[in-house]
């Protein structure tokens, strides 16, 4: 999971800058995200050990490494390597010298040969039927908050680390009908642009229920329960609906939701800025591919699984049942400031 960082604005005086400056660390390491370079060192060091095993030294000169980054690349294809880890050695090498670039030709077009040839294993958009039918089944079992996510997540097309870092006070909402906007900080693309990015949600629907969740809780509480617990309430909800053979997974709903956006405003515009896409031609890609892996998908729900659909559908016109107790947030507490006062009276009767 990505971790979501802050901008902060710029101290007054030499002495605030450099306070700032000493807690976010050298320009270097701030380069790239530390998950991002911990991939990369672990690419890298891969190479050298590459090197080592058949008594290679670095070359003095940056142009006679291409051979030798091509020569690792055919290795861990041979090996059945997955090709995140040709991008991420080479990747991980130009971070490391950045006047690498360009001096790496042949290993790049190894790297787009095999990008051409074997077509990443991405996870399949989830249909609005589907995630119909998980909502409903949330919904059945009073995972509540649960059902919620997923909704904010396939609506606001947000990837997984982005859902599940989200907490009450990145969620601004004037009213259970008004349109609500995720701030999202800095993201993958808004770090790359310096600049943090946001998103809005406007299916009624999962207004009103993230209207209740925000008076029930305060600020600092998440919308998610910790990221592996989320992740396998995810995959046990696909396992009890016997929707295991589609192969879903929590990416999932980023895709389907940009699939669904896509289909229902059919503007590329749109989905570009509610994506947070900086290509056209990549969205394009995404949108396409989608499109098309729906096409193939012929989702056939078990009796069972289709109980839980209905749930939905009537739940969407029913009145909102009373949350599950909320998450204690990292800025403490839990509850509304009402259920607060409500029980300091209580205390006060009873003595």
């Amino acid at each position: 999971m990505g971790k979501k960082v802050a901008l902060h604005l710029e101290g007054r005086s030499k002495t605030e800058r450099k306070a700032v400056r000493a807690r976010l660390g050298s320009l270097r390491q701030l380069t790239v995200q530390p998950k991002t370079r911990e991939r990369y060192t672990k690419a890298v060091n891969r190479f050298y050990r590459f090197l080592n095993e058949r008594q290679i030294e670095l070359p003095r000169q940056r142009a006679n490494l291409d051979p030798l980054v091509s020569d690792f690349l055919e290795h861990i294809w041979s090996e059945g390597e997955g090709r995140s880890l040709a991008s991420d050695t080479l990747a991980g090498l130009q971070d490391r010298d950045p006047r690498l670039k360009g001096q790496l030709v042949c290993s790049w077009r190894l790297l787009r040969t095999w990008s051409a040839n074997e077509i990443p294993a991405r996870a399949p958009p989830l249909s609005e039927q589907a995630l119909q039918t998980l909502v409903g089944h949330a919904l059945f079992n009073s995972n509540y908050t649960f059902a919620l996510s997923l909704l904010v997540g396939f609506f606001g097309l947000l990837r997984t680390g982005e859902l599940l870092s989200l907490r009450n006070k990145d969620i601004s909402q004037a009213s259970a009908e008004s349109v609500a906007v995720v701030s999202l900080g800095l993201t993958k693309g808004g770090k790359r642009a310096g600049e943090a990015e946001s998103v809005t949600i406007t299916e009624a629907d999962t207004l009103r229920r993230l209207w209740q969740w925000k008076q029930s809780c305060s600020p600092g509480t998440s919308l998610c329960s910790a990221p592996h617990k989320w992740r396998k309430q995810f995959n046990d909800s696909i396992e009890s609906l016997g929707l295991t053979a589609y192969q879903y997974r929590p990416y999932s709903l980023r895709r389907g939701g940009a699939t669904f956006y896509f289909q229902r405003h059919g503007q590329l515009d749109r989905l570009l800025i509610q994506g947070r896409w900086q290509s056209a031609r990549t969205a394009r890609m995404y949108i396409d591919s989608g499109i098309a892996t729906l096409a193939e998908t012929n989702l056939k729900l078990t009796p069972h699984a289709r109980v839980f659909h209905q749930q939905f559908l009537r739940a969407k016109t029913s009145p909102l049942p009373k949350l599950e107790h909320a998450t204690r947030g990292r800025a403490g507490g839990s509850g509304s400031k009402t259920s607060k006062k409500k029980s300091l009276v209580k205390k006060r009767e009873n003595r």
